[in-house]
């Protein structure tokens, strides 16, 4: 018999965000201002979750894998379920990353010929990249858009209306970000879905608008649920904000959209074992035959449920207000620079955790590299109209680390 982990130490309190910080491994010679939105430090309760597993794994994988492996996915499933705001665990399917959320959901689109998905020019590679080759294949098309004319002016009610005039009789898919990676931008998610609700009153089932969200950079920071957005299928990795195990994701979608895809890699769940027996396959789709099948890293996969329980322990409430307290100081302070370009938006409703900015008389590459040998971590948008350097503090960093980062920044006018 495998025994079974306990359950994660508890975390320190919202109120002493220094012993938050303690939990992380990061080393102190370096400003981590990039690490939280690139690929996480892991806490210490996911570290010891991984390690058990390990252990349990390595001394007896057979054994451990045959107990484990249907029972603790279904915990994760029920931790990130409880996080989401979601009632049934089964409608959430566990990937490796972002990127395999959103190859797996739009390859399996029942995309029909003549049928669009309609994107915008602000998302990163991954989705307009998942976008063509599904419609390559299934003979559809697509568009992007812009959803704003100046990011220093943007509002939400521009992004909505923007968004919902190009929304054509044939469109089917609607795919967007929530928060973008290039400017920090929080798109006004749940208005637009909204409004999308409005349009498909008037629509067949078959022909209605489903709004497919790439949620990372919003999960684990913001306050809103899957039900609060109101989107049909959210993607995220788990492996950034949520600092949960490295090569660890999700999708989250309603009952009906999932009915509205089918599985392009045969999934390893208890279903696995029904058709293997020859039996009736299930008559309607959902997240358990939806996750992509074969051996993935156990240890890392079983541990987030760690993950969602530190930040959980944390309080939702609080890490939005520890984030957006940090990032309004960076954005301020960058703001106030004469030689600083801010490409973030100031309010905290229209941005989560990433500041985005440019210096006068440096190109981004030069910014970073300057920032570096002052022991700072930025980091580089990787979008060829959307160049900026970026800090993104997070429940790992403090006030005073902000301070030293603008200073850094300041020394360069």
């Amino acid at each position: 018999m495998i025994h079974q982990p306990a359950s994660p130490p508890a975390a320190p309190s919202t109120h002493d965000w220094e012993a938050v910080r303690t939990q992380f491994n990061l080393t102190p010679d370096y400003l981590h201002l990039g690490a939280s939105q690139f690929i996480a430090s892991h806490p210490q309760p996911v570290r010891e979750a991984i390690a058990h597993y390990r252990r349990l794994l390595d001394e007896n994988p057979v054994l451990c894998t045959q107990e484990l492996e249907n029972p603790e996915m279904q915990k994760v499933r029920e931790a990130a379920a409880r996080y989401l705001g979601l009632d049934e665990p089964d409608y959430i399917a566990m990937t490796d990353s972002t990127t395999m959320g959103l190859g797996t959901i739009y390859s399996g689109l029942n995309l029909q010929p003549g049928q669009e998905v309609l994107t915008t020019v602000h998302d990163h590679y991954s989705q307009h990249e998942a976008i063509r080759l599904a419609t390559r294949r299934s003979g559809g098309s697509y568009r992007k858009i812009a959803l704003y004319e100046r990011i220093n002016h943007v509002t939400a009610d521009e992004m909505v209306e923007r968004l919902i005039r190009e929304v054509h009789p044939h469109t089917r898919v609607v795919g967007m970000t929530w928060v973008h990676s290039s400017t920090g931008l929080k798109t006004p998610v749940t208005q637009i879905a909204r409004a999308l609700a409005e349009i498909n009153r008037h629509r067949d089932e078959n022909d209605r608008v489903l709004l497919l969200v790439d949620g990372v950079h919003g999960f684990g920071i913001e306050r809103e649920t899957f039900p609060d957005l109101g989107c049909d299928f959210f993607i995220a990795g788990c492996h950034k904000w949520l600092y949960g195990p490295r090569g660890t994701g999700l999708v989250a979608a309603t009952r009906a959209a999932w009915q509205t895809v089918s599985p392009i890699i045969p999934s390893f769940t208890d279903a696995m074992d029904i058709i293997t027996e020859e039996a009736e396959r299930p008559d309607h789709m959902d997240g358990k035959q939806m996750t992509p099948g074969g051996f993935h890293s156990l240890e890392y996969r079983w541990a987030l449920r760690a993950a969602f329980e530190f930040m959980e322990s944390l309080g939702r409430e609080q890490v939005y207000q520890r984030v957006h307290e940090l990032n309004r100081q960076c954005k301020e302070g960058l703001a106030a620079m004469p030689h600083v370009t801010l490409h973030t938006p100031l309010a905290d409703g229209l941005s989560s955790g990433i500041t985005s900015f440019k210096v006068r008389g440096y190109n981004t590459d030069e910014v970073i590299e300057q920032l570096h040998t002052q022991k700072v971590i930025s980091t580089k948008a990787p979008y060829q109209d959307f160049q900026y350097a970026r800090f993104t503090p997070g429940i790992i960093n403090t006030p005073e680390e902000v301070d030293r980062a603008l200073a850094a920044v300041r020394a360069l006018g």
